[in-house]
């Protein structure tokens, strides 16, 4: 499987080379890559009385994107807050089954939430979100297992409880969709 990694506007290099060596790990037999040009994010997507943009409209600029690449997945990562309706924000969205996901970094560095930078903690938040909406992308869903990554993180207390890792049902899910693939 191939996997491209897209910073949606400005994003940190180390951050965009310690996913792609996250999902790398995390899916076997899979090559990720980062590609070089950023997407801007699309200004249709700001919603000004949130300062956020709608992650979904994000996507579908992404799945127009991903006819230009030869992947089989794309993950794009952005510093911008995302939501979808209903929803306060969201660390990220896929859409599942082929789809193209998106994860934001907004809401995973330890500032946002009055604690010191931790680079550690801040790559270890986004590989976490990175490698769950790819899953989704694989035909996952949210898992009831709070350790597994798949398990939906409602608050940043959940993704730093779960692990990094699948629980062993949905690694068996993840062998068997990424089979389909050829």
């Amino acid at each position: 499987m191939r996997i491209a990694v897209l910073p949606i506007g400005p994003v940190d290099g180390v951050m965009l080379e310690a996913v792609r060596r996250s999902l790398s790990e995390a899916f076997p037999d899979t090559e990720a890559v980062v590609l070089g040009d950023a997407l801007a994010l699309p200004d249709e997507a700001y919603n000004p009385q949130r300062d956020q943009y709608h992650s979904s409209m994000v996507l579908s600029f992404i799945r127009a994107y991903t006819r230009k690449v030869d992947v089989h997945r794309i993950l794009g990562m952005t510093e911008a807050d995302l939501y979808v309706p209903g929803l306060n924000f969201v660390f990220g969205e896929a859409q599942r089954l082929k789809g193209p996901a998106i994860i934001s970094l907004f809401r995973l560095r330890p500032e946002f939430y009055g604690e010191p930078p931790n680079m550690e903690l801040y790559l270890e938040r986004a590989s976490k979100e990175a490698v769950h909406e790819i899953g989704h992308t694989l035909g996952l869903s949210h898992c009831r297992n709070p350790r597994c990554v798949m398990f939906f993180s409602n608050s940043i207390l959940d993704t730093d409880r779960k692990d990094r890792a699948f629980c062993e049902g949905c690694y068996l899910k993840v062998l068997e969709n990424m089979k389909k693939l050829g």
